[in-house]
């Protein structure tokens, strides 16, 4: 009998230890085999990856937003240089602060923050990474991501390939 109850509380013990470690594990290993979609996921939870939805903030709070996006996604770029997404983002939210900046009128930060952003965009190849197409380029995908069609349920993210992006 005592042998039974011992097998049962050990039992008992892995199954909660197995509750609380599984999850732990499965994100390692999400984020060891595939970082791109981890990096991805992680963003959209901590904030939006695919557009600023500044327009209920002050320009003041939404430049710090854009910072501190920025900062993530320059460290997560770092831990995965290859990943075009994390670059084609990095661009884009050098593009936004940009227009906070010159919001701001503060224009030559606003300047050196459309170089970055063209720097980055260029690395990926795009073609037209003039300030206009930029600026109306970050434009559409805010409206979309703050305003989505209701025809097409994708996500702006998911219909914006880094290879057709510059394109446009």
């Amino acid at each position: 009998m005592k042998r039974v109850i011992a097998i049962s509380v050990c039992a008992l013990l892995g199954l909660v230890a197995g509750y609380f470690i599984a999850p732990i594990a499965s994100m390692w290993f999400v984020q060891s085999a595939e970082p791109d979609m981890f990096g991805a996921f992680t963003f959209y939870l901590v904030d939006s990856s695919v557009g600023c939805n500044c327009g209920n903030q002050l320009p003041t709070e939404s430049l710090k937003t854009l910072t501190d996006d920025l900062s993530i996604l320059k460290r997560w770029r770092k831990q995965n240089p290859e990943s075009e997404l994390l670059r084609q983002e990095v661009g884009l939210t050098w593009v936004r602060l940009a227009q906070i900046e010159q919001g701001l009128g503060n224009r030559p930060q606003a300047t050196e923050d459309m170089q970055q952003g063209q720097k980055e965009l260029a690395l990926l190849g795009w073609k037209d990474v003039s300030p206009d197409h930029l600026f109306a380029l970050t434009r559409q995908l805010d409206s979309e991501y703050i305003h989505p069609d209701s025809n097409n349920k994708a996500p702006v993210a998911a219909r914006l390939s880094p290879g057709t992006a510059g394109n446009r």
